[in-house]
């Protein structure tokens, strides 16, 4: 039997981001080694190099942290950004089981509630921290880009 012809649209395997710019790498590393990082999964990714036509999402399964990591650097897009942040308590979906911090323009959030960030495309954002994971939670993003890439914070 043939394949389907949908079937493409359907993403099950793992298909990651491309890996940060070394100058990333080196500071998660370095944050890493003084005992600041998360315990997480990588769900999936979607991209146009994955679906043709697609947009771009990323999705992550934060387990627990040690020490406070921040996982960003301020940066733009040409393109809007959307952030959601989601508690996996059933018994209190709002709730995130979680403290982070991030900044948006100038201001900074500080964020224990599940929601959803909009960020316009040109609007600087980040650093992005973890104060606290109590509790798993889902951090899934996605922009109306079909890559994820940076106009500033290269780096």
């Amino acid at each position: 039997m043939a394949g389907r012809k949908y079937e493409k649209y359907i993403i099950k395997d793992e298909a990651k981001m491309p890996a940060p710019p070394p100058e990333a790498m080196k500071r998660l590393e370095e944050q890493r080694k003084a005992g600041n990082y998360a315990e997480s999964t990588h769900m999936f990714s979607l991209s146009d190099a994955i679906a043709k036509g697609a947009f771009y999402v990323d999705c992550v399964w934060m387990w627990s942290q040690k020490g406070q990591l921040y996982t960003e650097i301020s940066h733009t897009h040409d393109w809007d950004e959307v952030w959601i942040f989601a508690g996996t308590d059933r018994e209190h979906p709002k709730e995130l089981g979680a403290e982070l911090d991030f900044y948006l323009g100038d201001e900074q959030y500080i964020v224990d509630k599940s929601c959803i960030v909009f960020i316009p495309g040109g609007l600087a954002h980040g650093p992005c921290g973890m104060r606290r994971i109590d509790r798993p939670l889902l951090f899934i993003t996605m922009g109306n880009s079909t890559k994820y890439d940076r106009t500033s914070g290269n780096e």
